[in-house]
């Protein structure tokens, strides 16, 4: 710049002297041309100064934040939408990324929610060929998977919320299958191997509870709760005959308190059966989610109009408060998956109805976030339309934000 300008001085002198000299025109218009180049080169010399230089860009890959309490994982079983995450807490509820998946795989979670396991199935040529049966292991902040770990085979049905779980410390994965025989298969986690196969006769689904022992519903009304010893051996004990299999049987939604062992089976006119499974004989009470209401229980007539359980997702436990959340629409006997057009709240243990929530579109899904100040999550609206995520206080049951969302899944929660 300096330099610069001692040329531009220099040249207004020699100007003022050749006016001085009364030169010629065209000459004259040459000097004049030549200081005006300079100046424009001193202009440009102190924009470019003063324009900042653009770091070149750099490729990174983003890493989540650990999963909080209202960290969402919803798992779209077709399609292959996997396991989408999202933050309860965020006013748009964007979507922060996903984990794909197989159709009909089955998804559990730790309880801080540092992993995603899914049970897979893949054939060689899509749709054919060699098969391989795989539990893959995610990290839940990268979203890169981690391990593959060898399993018998798992069950293949539109997924469940109890196809698989974890014991209570989160070191072992319960897998159920049908095929050869009703069975469950046992990971050990830290080993990331296979440590049994259980045979369940006659029984299905498993809901784990504390360090090595998981229940399972019997085809003949009974509960059973199975535990394995420090050399996977396995015994199993049953209960009394508690619920009608032909005419009331207990939906596959229900709840088993992993840390406490306490159960809570829905049947399908809305009986809870509250079992507490521990050592010594199980039993338990039966208590109607009608008349907690100040209504009749309902009966099994297939004419009998009544308020019904029904859903996709349609129970859900807050474990600190012990309240129970349950999607509930009018309807007869057999329409438990009718979508739910009320959220009813009960009292777990002094068997009471706290609140009714309705809702402007029937729902599919509910689920509740842990610990304080919990969140209620309604997915999975009804309709021709696409579907939706409501977020609302779990206590006062108000909307306090939503989102459009295509389709169903099953909804997922750190710490249960």
């Amino acid at each position: 710049m300096r330099e610069t300008r001692s040329i531009m001085l220099r040249c207004l002198a020699v100007s003022k002297a050749i006016a001085r000299r009364k030169p010629s025109a065209p000459l004259a218009r040459t000097i004049l041309f030549g200081a005006s180049a300079l100046a424009s080169v001193s202009v440009a010399a102190q924009e470019a100064e003063s324009t900042p230089v653009l770091p070149a860009e750099r490729s990174d890959v983003a890493v989540l934040s650990a999963a909080g309490p209202h960290r969402i994982f919803n798992f779209s079983p077709f399609g292959g939408g996997g396991v989408i995450l999202f933050e309860g807490d965020d006013p748009a509820i964007k979507s922060l990324g996903n984990v794909p998946a197989t159709d009909n795989a089955a998804v559990a979670l730790p309880r801080d929610a540092s992993k995603i396991y899914l049970a897979e199935t893949y054939w060689s040529h899509g749709n054919r060929g060699e098969r391989s049966e795989i539990l893959s292991v995610y990290d839940a902040q990268t979203l890169d998977l981690e391990s593959e770990i060898p399993i018998p085979g798992h069950l293949h049905v539109v997924p469940k919320m109890s196809q698989m779980g974890l014991s209570d410390d989160d070191s072992l994965a319960y897998i159920y299958a049908l095929v050869p025989s009703s069975s469950v298969h046992v990971v050990d986690l830290a080993k990331e191997s296979l440590a049994t196969t259980i045979e369940i006769p006659g029984c299905a689904l498993v809901y784990p509870y504390g360090p090595r022992s998981f229940a399972t519903v019997c085809g003949d009304g009974t509960i059973g709760s199975v535990t394995l010893d420090d050399d996977n051996g396995s015994s199993i004990r049953f209960s009394e005959r508690m619920f009608d299999p032909d005419n009331d049987p207990v939906l596959e939604n229900s709840i088993v308190d992993r840390s406490t062992g306490e159960g809570f089976f829905l049947t399908y006119t809305g009986k809870i059966l509250s079992v507490p499974l521990g050592e010594g004989p199980i039993s338990g009470e039966t208590w109607s989610i009608q008349e907690a209401a100040g209504m009749e229980a309902p009966g099994t007539g297939v004419q009998e109009l009544a308020w019904r359980p029904g859903g996709n997702q349609l129970m859900a436990l807050h474990r600190d408060t012990g309240r129970i959340y349950v999607l509930m629409h009018p309807g007869n006997h057999w329409t438990h998956k009718v979508a739910g057009t009320e959220i009813w709240v009960l009292d777990a243990h002094e068997h009471k109805l706290l609140r009714r929530i309705p809702l402007d579109t029937p729902a599919t899904s509910v689920a509740v976030s842990q610990g304080e100040d919990p969140l209620l999550y309604v997915f999975g609206f009804e309709g021709d339309g696409p579907g939706g995520l409501e977020v609302r206080d779990a206590t006062t049951g108000e909307v306090l934000r939503g989102r459009g969302w295509p389709g169903f899944g099953n909804v997922f929660v750190p710490g249960n």
